[in-house]
Protein backbone atom coordinates (compact mmCIF):
# COMPACT_ATOMS: atom_id res chain seq x y z
CA UNK A 1 0.00 0.00 0.00
CA UNK A 2 3.24 2.23 0.89
CA UNK A 3 4.45 1.96 -2.65
CA UNK A 4 1.27 2.72 -4.34
CA UNK A 5 0.95 5.98 -1.76
CA UNK A 6 4.56 7.11 -3.37
CA UNK A 7 3.65 5.74 -6.71
CA UNK A 8 0.66 8.21 -6.94
CA UNK A 9 2.14 11.22 -5.39
CA UNK A 10 5.04 10.60 -8.41
CA UNK A 11 2.40 10.76 -10.62
CA UNK A 12 0.60 13.66 -9.57
CA UNK A 13 3.62 15.75 -8.84
CA UNK A 14 4.65 15.08 -12.24
CA UNK A 15 1.24 15.98 -13.98
CA UNK A 16 1.23 18.85 -11.70
CA UNK A 17 4.93 20.37 -13.29
CA UNK A 18 3.02 19.26 -16.47
CA UNK A 19 0.31 21.05 -16.31
CA UNK A 20 2.72 24.53 -15.08
CA UNK A 21 4.96 24.23 -17.75
CA UNK A 22 2.00 23.80 -20.66
CA UNK A 23 -0.06 26.24 -18.80
CA UNK A 24 2.46 28.76 -18.62
CA UNK A 25 1.04 31.28 -20.83
CA UNK A 26 -2.01 31.78 -18.78
CA UNK A 27 -0.33 31.22 -15.16
CA UNK A 28 2.52 33.49 -15.26
CA UNK A 29 0.33 36.51 -16.26
CA UNK A 30 -1.37 35.36 -13.10
CA UNK A 31 0.56 35.06 -10.74
CA UNK A 32 2.32 38.56 -11.46
CA UNK A 33 -0.41 39.75 -11.27
CA UNK A 34 -1.31 38.07 -8.00
CA UNK A 35 1.98 39.58 -6.96
CA UNK A 36 1.12 42.79 -7.78
CA UNK A 37 -2.34 42.68 -6.10
CA UNK A 38 -0.01 41.80 -2.71
CA UNK A 39 2.38 44.47 -3.51
CA UNK A 40 -0.81 46.99 -3.83
CA UNK A 41 -2.11 45.42 -0.10
CA UNK A 42 1.27 46.62 1.60
CA UNK A 43 1.22 49.49 -0.35
CA UNK A 44 -2.37 50.41 0.88
CA UNK A 45 -1.21 49.24 4.56
CA UNK A 46 1.68 51.85 4.52
CA UNK A 47 -0.35 54.58 3.59
CA UNK A 48 -3.01 53.87 5.82
CA UNK A 49 -0.37 54.03 8.71
CA UNK A 50 0.40 57.85 7.90
CA UNK A 51 -2.74 58.76 6.84
CA UNK A 52 -5.59 56.97 8.85
CA UNK A 53 -8.25 59.38 7.56
CA UNK A 54 -8.01 58.28 4.47
CA UNK A 55 -10.78 56.65 2.64
CA UNK A 56 -10.31 53.17 2.04
CA UNK A 57 -11.59 52.71 -1.11
CA UNK A 58 -9.59 56.14 -2.73
CA UNK A 59 -6.54 54.61 -0.77
CA UNK A 60 -6.66 51.24 -2.56
CA UNK A 61 -7.49 52.87 -5.76
CA UNK A 62 -4.55 55.32 -5.39
CA UNK A 63 -2.03 52.33 -4.51
CA UNK A 64 -3.44 50.12 -7.36
CA UNK A 65 -2.71 52.87 -10.12
CA UNK A 66 0.65 53.72 -8.91
CA UNK A 67 1.72 49.47 -8.75
CA UNK A 68 0.20 49.48 -12.35
CA UNK A 69 2.27 52.76 -13.80
CA UNK A 70 5.32 51.61 -12.65
CA UNK A 71 5.00 48.22 -14.17
CA UNK A 72 3.71 49.17 -17.46
CA UNK A 73 6.23 51.99 -17.53
CA UNK A 74 8.93 49.88 -16.48
CA UNK A 75 7.80 47.85 -19.39
CA UNK A 76 7.58 50.25 -22.11
CA UNK A 77 11.03 51.58 -20.90
CA UNK A 78 12.20 48.12 -21.32
CA UNK A 79 10.47 48.26 -24.96
CA UNK A 80 12.57 51.53 -25.59
CA UNK A 81 15.84 50.40 -24.91
CA UNK A 82 15.84 46.99 -26.09
CA UNK A 83 14.90 49.12 -29.15
CA UNK A 84 17.83 51.70 -29.27
CA UNK A 85 20.31 49.14 -28.26
CA UNK A 86 19.26 47.22 -31.56
CA UNK A 87 19.64 50.38 -33.61
CA UNK A 88 23.20 50.73 -32.03
CA UNK A 89 23.85 47.34 -33.54
CA UNK A 90 26.17 47.91 -35.81
CA UNK A 91 28.44 50.44 -33.75
CA UNK A 92 28.36 48.17 -30.62
CA UNK A 93 29.37 44.98 -32.91
CA UNK A 94 32.24 47.25 -33.77
CA UNK A 95 33.49 48.45 -30.47
CA UNK A 96 33.47 44.60 -29.71
CA UNK A 97 35.45 43.88 -32.72
CA UNK A 98 37.91 45.88 -31.38
CA UNK A 99 37.89 44.85 -27.41
CA UNK A 100 38.53 41.49 -28.91
CA UNK A 101 41.42 42.46 -31.32
CA UNK A 102 43.00 44.10 -28.04
CA UNK A 103 42.03 41.61 -25.44
CA UNK A 104 44.16 39.25 -28.44
CA UNK A 105 46.86 40.99 -28.91
CA UNK A 106 48.00 41.35 -25.00
CA UNK A 107 48.15 37.73 -24.82
CA UNK A 108 50.83 38.14 -27.49
CA UNK A 109 48.38 36.21 -30.29
CA UNK A 110 50.18 36.65 -33.40
CA UNK A 111 47.15 36.16 -35.50
CA UNK A 112 43.94 39.07 -35.01
CA UNK A 113 41.08 37.15 -33.52
CA UNK A 114 38.09 39.05 -34.08
CA UNK A 115 34.68 38.91 -32.53
CA UNK A 116 33.46 36.80 -35.47
CA UNK A 117 36.29 34.16 -34.57
CA UNK A 118 35.01 33.81 -30.98
CA UNK A 119 31.15 34.12 -31.36
CA UNK A 120 30.61 33.48 -35.25
CA UNK A 121 28.82 35.91 -37.37
CA UNK A 122 25.89 37.86 -35.77
CA UNK A 123 23.12 39.51 -37.92
CA UNK A 124 21.66 42.48 -36.44
CA UNK A 125 18.54 42.35 -38.48
CA UNK A 126 17.48 38.89 -37.47
CA UNK A 127 18.35 39.92 -33.95
CA UNK A 128 15.86 43.10 -34.31
CA UNK A 129 13.40 40.84 -35.32
CA UNK A 130 13.61 38.63 -32.73
CA UNK A 131 13.29 41.62 -30.29
CA UNK A 132 10.49 42.60 -31.73
CA UNK A 133 9.01 39.22 -31.46
CA UNK A 134 10.08 39.15 -28.01
CA UNK A 135 8.05 43.03 -27.29
CA UNK A 136 4.84 41.68 -29.14
CA UNK A 137 4.77 38.51 -26.61
CA UNK A 138 5.83 41.26 -23.63
CA UNK A 139 2.75 43.19 -24.84
CA UNK A 140 0.00 40.49 -24.90
CA UNK A 141 1.24 39.53 -21.55
CA UNK A 142 1.20 42.71 -20.18
CA UNK A 143 -2.56 42.90 -21.28
CA UNK A 144 -3.44 40.04 -19.96
CA UNK A 145 -1.75 40.96 -16.24
CA UNK A 146 -3.64 43.77 -16.05
CA UNK A 147 -6.85 42.21 -16.81
CA UNK A 148 -6.31 39.75 -14.20
CA UNK A 149 -4.68 42.37 -11.99
CA UNK A 150 -8.00 44.71 -12.32
CA UNK A 151 -10.25 41.56 -11.00
CA UNK A 152 -8.24 40.50 -8.26
CA UNK A 153 -8.40 43.85 -7.02
CA UNK A 154 -12.31 44.55 -7.25
CA UNK A 155 -12.93 40.73 -5.90
CA UNK A 156 -10.22 40.35 -3.21
CA UNK A 157 -13.35 40.48 -0.91
CA UNK A 158 -15.78 38.28 -2.93
CA UNK A 159 -12.87 35.49 -3.74
CA UNK A 160 -12.57 35.07 0.40
CA UNK A 161 -16.13 34.58 0.67
CA UNK A 162 -16.47 31.95 -2.13
CA UNK A 163 -13.09 30.63 -0.08
CA UNK A 164 -14.98 30.15 3.07
CA UNK A 165 -18.30 28.58 1.76
CA UNK A 166 -15.94 26.18 -0.29
CA UNK A 167 -14.07 25.29 2.79
CA UNK A 168 -17.34 24.12 4.47
CA UNK A 169 -17.31 23.50 7.99
CA UNK A 170 -16.18 26.27 10.54
CA UNK A 171 -12.84 24.89 11.98
CA UNK A 172 -12.43 23.97 7.96
CA UNK A 173 -13.01 27.26 6.91
CA UNK A 174 -10.91 29.05 9.86
CA UNK A 175 -8.07 26.48 8.34
CA UNK A 176 -8.31 28.15 4.77
CA UNK A 177 -8.28 31.56 5.78
CA UNK A 178 -5.52 31.14 7.97
CA UNK A 179 -3.47 29.52 5.18
CA UNK A 180 -4.62 32.03 2.71
CA UNK A 181 -3.46 34.55 5.10
CA UNK A 182 -0.29 33.17 5.99
CA UNK A 183 0.75 33.03 2.14
CA UNK A 184 -0.28 36.64 1.48
CA UNK A 185 1.32 38.12 4.88
CA UNK A 186 4.64 35.60 4.04
CA UNK A 187 4.50 37.25 0.27
CA UNK A 188 4.14 40.74 1.31
CA UNK A 189 6.28 40.99 3.30
CA UNK A 190 9.02 39.70 0.91
CA UNK A 191 8.06 41.61 -2.15
CA UNK A 192 7.57 44.87 0.02
CA UNK A 193 11.13 44.19 1.50
CA UNK A 194 12.44 43.32 -2.19
CA UNK A 195 10.85 46.11 -3.65
CA UNK A 196 12.18 48.92 -1.11
CA UNK A 197 15.66 47.37 -0.68
CA UNK A 198 15.45 47.36 -4.67
CA UNK A 199 14.86 50.62 -4.85
CA UNK A 200 17.47 51.91 -2.59
CA UNK A 201 20.33 49.69 -4.90
CA UNK A 202 18.75 50.75 -8.06
CA UNK A 203 18.72 54.45 -7.03
CA UNK A 204 22.69 54.04 -6.02
CA UNK A 205 22.99 51.84 -9.46
CA UNK A 206 21.35 54.82 -11.51
CA UNK A 207 23.48 57.52 -10.01
CA UNK A 208 26.93 56.29 -10.75
CA UNK A 209 25.36 55.17 -14.20
CA UNK A 210 24.15 58.85 -14.78
CA UNK A 211 27.80 59.97 -13.11
CA UNK A 212 29.61 58.45 -15.75
CA UNK A 213 27.62 58.86 -18.94
CA UNK A 214 26.84 55.97 -19.61
CA UNK A 215 24.13 55.82 -21.99
CA UNK A 216 20.49 53.98 -22.07
CA UNK A 217 20.49 54.52 -17.96
CA UNK A 218 16.33 54.41 -17.71
CA UNK A 219 16.83 50.66 -19.57
CA UNK A 220 19.60 49.92 -17.60
CA UNK A 221 17.74 51.19 -14.04
CA UNK A 222 14.35 49.22 -15.15
CA UNK A 223 16.60 45.86 -16.00
CA UNK A 224 18.72 46.57 -12.80
CA UNK A 225 15.71 46.78 -10.65
CA UNK A 226 13.74 43.75 -11.60
CA UNK A 227 16.76 41.89 -11.40
CA UNK A 228 17.29 42.71 -7.61
CA UNK A 229 13.84 40.43 -7.23
CA UNK A 230 15.86 37.42 -8.47
CA UNK A 231 17.76 35.50 -5.17
CA UNK A 232 20.85 36.29 -4.50
CA UNK A 233 22.69 36.36 -7.92
CA UNK A 234 20.41 38.85 -9.50
CA UNK A 235 22.38 41.87 -8.38
CA UNK A 236 25.49 40.67 -9.25
CA UNK A 237 23.99 40.34 -12.68
CA UNK A 238 22.69 43.88 -12.56
CA UNK A 239 26.21 44.90 -12.35
CA UNK A 240 27.89 43.28 -14.78
CA UNK A 241 25.66 44.14 -17.75
CA UNK A 242 25.73 47.95 -17.28
CA UNK A 243 29.59 47.81 -16.83
CA UNK A 244 30.13 45.47 -19.74
CA UNK A 245 28.03 48.29 -21.55
CA UNK A 246 30.26 50.85 -20.48
CA UNK A 247 33.51 48.85 -21.43
CA UNK A 248 31.47 48.94 -25.46
CA UNK A 249 30.71 52.33 -25.04
CA UNK A 250 33.64 54.22 -23.45
CA UNK A 251 37.44 54.02 -24.60
CA UNK A 252 38.35 53.11 -21.32
CA UNK A 253 37.86 51.02 -18.30
CA UNK A 254 37.26 53.07 -15.57
CA UNK A 255 33.71 53.71 -16.14
CA UNK A 256 32.74 50.28 -16.24
CA UNK A 257 34.89 49.48 -12.98
CA UNK A 258 33.39 52.82 -11.21
CA UNK A 259 29.70 51.18 -12.07
CA UNK A 260 30.21 47.61 -10.93
CA UNK A 261 31.97 48.49 -7.54
CA UNK A 262 30.03 51.42 -6.77
CA UNK A 263 27.01 48.92 -6.97
CA UNK A 264 28.38 46.16 -5.30
CA UNK A 265 29.37 48.58 -2.29
CA UNK A 266 25.65 50.07 -2.10
CA UNK A 267 24.20 46.48 -2.53
CA UNK A 268 26.56 45.38 0.58
CA UNK A 269 25.55 48.27 2.65
CA UNK A 270 21.57 47.68 1.67
CA UNK A 271 22.30 43.40 2.15
CA UNK A 272 24.21 44.15 5.27
CA UNK A 273 22.25 47.21 7.41
CA UNK A 274 18.94 47.77 6.02
CA UNK A 275 17.78 44.47 4.55
CA UNK A 276 17.76 42.31 7.92
CA UNK A 277 16.15 45.11 9.73
CA UNK A 278 13.47 45.25 7.44
CA UNK A 279 13.12 41.28 6.92
CA UNK A 280 10.57 39.39 9.31
CA UNK A 281 11.22 35.95 10.06
CA UNK A 282 8.70 34.83 7.99
CA UNK A 283 10.48 34.12 4.94
CA UNK A 284 11.81 30.73 6.25
CA UNK A 285 13.52 29.29 3.79
CA UNK A 286 16.71 26.85 3.35
CA UNK A 287 19.83 28.98 1.37
CA UNK A 288 20.30 26.20 -0.97
CA UNK A 289 16.32 25.56 -1.77
CA UNK A 290 16.17 29.01 -2.78
CA UNK A 291 18.80 28.48 -5.43
CA UNK A 292 17.32 24.79 -6.41
CA UNK A 293 14.15 27.14 -6.49
CA UNK A 294 15.27 29.51 -8.85
CA UNK A 295 16.92 27.07 -10.87
CA UNK A 296 13.46 25.18 -10.96
CA UNK A 297 11.24 27.83 -11.68
CA UNK A 298 13.85 29.59 -14.20
CA UNK A 299 13.53 26.00 -16.23
CA UNK A 300 9.58 25.59 -16.00
CA UNK A 301 9.04 29.23 -16.84
CA UNK A 302 11.84 30.64 -17.87
CA UNK A 303 12.89 34.52 -16.82
CA UNK A 304 9.96 35.06 -15.47
CA UNK A 305 10.17 32.07 -13.01
CA UNK A 306 13.23 33.33 -11.92
CA UNK A 307 11.65 36.66 -10.17
CA UNK A 308 8.61 34.06 -9.25
CA UNK A 309 10.93 31.67 -7.42
CA UNK A 310 10.41 32.75 -3.84
CA UNK A 311 6.80 33.58 -4.38
CA UNK A 312 5.96 30.25 -5.73
CA UNK A 313 8.23 27.81 -3.32
CA UNK A 314 6.28 30.07 0.02
CA UNK A 315 2.57 29.45 -1.61
CA UNK A 316 3.93 25.55 -2.17
CA UNK A 317 5.37 25.51 1.71
CA UNK A 318 2.16 27.31 3.07
CA UNK A 319 0.18 24.74 1.08
CA UNK A 320 2.16 22.04 2.10
CA UNK A 321 1.78 22.84 5.55
CA UNK A 322 -1.84 22.42 5.94
CA UNK A 323 -1.98 18.79 5.35
CA UNK A 324 -0.22 16.35 8.06
CA UNK A 325 0.81 14.11 4.62
CA UNK A 326 3.24 16.50 3.10
CA UNK A 327 4.44 18.76 6.33
CA UNK A 328 7.56 17.02 6.02
CA UNK A 329 8.17 18.80 2.36
CA UNK A 330 7.71 22.05 4.63
CA UNK A 331 9.80 21.45 7.23
CA UNK A 332 13.14 20.04 4.72
CA UNK A 333 12.18 23.28 2.45
CA UNK A 334 12.85 25.53 5.82
CA UNK A 335 15.46 27.15 7.30
CA UNK A 336 15.79 25.62 10.77
CA UNK A 337 13.46 22.36 9.99
CA UNK A 338 11.06 23.58 12.74
CA UNK A 339 8.00 25.71 10.46
CA UNK A 340 4.91 26.70 11.99
CA UNK A 341 2.24 24.85 11.18
CA UNK A 342 -1.55 25.64 11.39
CA UNK A 343 -2.33 22.93 14.52
CA UNK A 344 0.86 24.59 16.48
CA UNK A 345 -1.48 27.32 17.89
CA UNK A 346 -4.27 25.55 19.07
Amino acid sequence: MRSVGVAQIITGSAAAVALLYFMRVILIPFVIAYVLAVLVAALVRFIQNRWAKAPAWAVSTFAGLIVITFAAGGIFAMGQGAARIVGEGPALLARLDQIVVDVGRSFHIAKPVHLANVIGSISVPQLAGQVFQGLQGLASGLLLMIVYFGFLLAGRQRIARKLAFAAGSSKRATVVRNAVARISTDIETYIWVQTVTGLMITAAAALVMLAVGLDNVLFWSVIFFLLSFIPNIGVTIGSIAPALFALVQFPTTWQALTIFVVIQIAATFVGNLVYPRMQAETQNIDPLVTMLSLAFWTVLWGLPGSFLAVPMTLMLMMVFAQFKGTRWITAMLSNDGKPEFPDDKR
